[in-house]
């Protein structure tokens, strides 16, 4: 249990450090940018850690939903028990409404169980087109939604019907 507790700081850790380090260069390209990283909360098994860098010029985003995952359903998954998601960022970044978003496409790795089977399912899928929206603060305030196209599905965590989640820790900046 410590090992898990410990890998999960060291992963919010890494992700806050790239962030910080990817926005110092970022501040420097012209346009609309935006980066930042945390823990994001939502409904039970879906709270993930994220980090991402974006702007006009490109840039990366990763998000992890390892050891936390299990609540829900994914393609030929019945339940997921990790997930991530990285992927580049192609194009520019907009603002509408105080939401930013930005798209690229990633790679995604998944651990789950089978709907079919049952048993034990690992692939890696890559060339996932994927959006993501966020609102600008630190926890309790920046929010967040990742939206991936699979089988030419749209599947968004969290779900499209609901509220875009909130970060319980780490911080989103947005540069106009």
């Amino acid at each position: 249990m410590k090992q898990q507790v410990g890998r999960q700081i060291l992963v919010v850790f890494a992700l806050a450090l790239s962030s910080v380090l990817a926005s110092e260069s970022i501040a420097y390209a012209s346009g609309v940018s935006v980066s930042g990283g945390g823990v994001v909360s939502g409904d039970l098994g879906t709270t993930s850690q994220l980090g991402f860098t974006a702007s006009s010029s490109g840039g990366e985003f990763l998000c992890v939903m390892a050891g936390r995952s299990g609540g829900f359903s994914f393609g030929p998954w019945a339940s997921i028990a990790q997930m991530r998601v990285h992927g580049t960022v192609i194009g520019p970044v907009t603002i509408s409404g105080g939401v930013a978003s930005f798209s690229g496409t990633a790679t995604i790795h998944v651990v789950g169980r089978s709907l079919e089977s049952g048993d034990i399912l690992t692939a890696t899928v890559p060339n996932v087109p994927f959006t993501s929206l966020q609102t600008a603060g630190g926890a309790g305030v920046a929010t967040h939604r990742l939206e991936v196209t699979l089988d030419g599905s749209v599947v968004a965590f969290p779900d499209l019907s609901k509220a875009m989640a909130p970060l319980s820790a780490g911080h989103i900046t947005i540069r106009q």
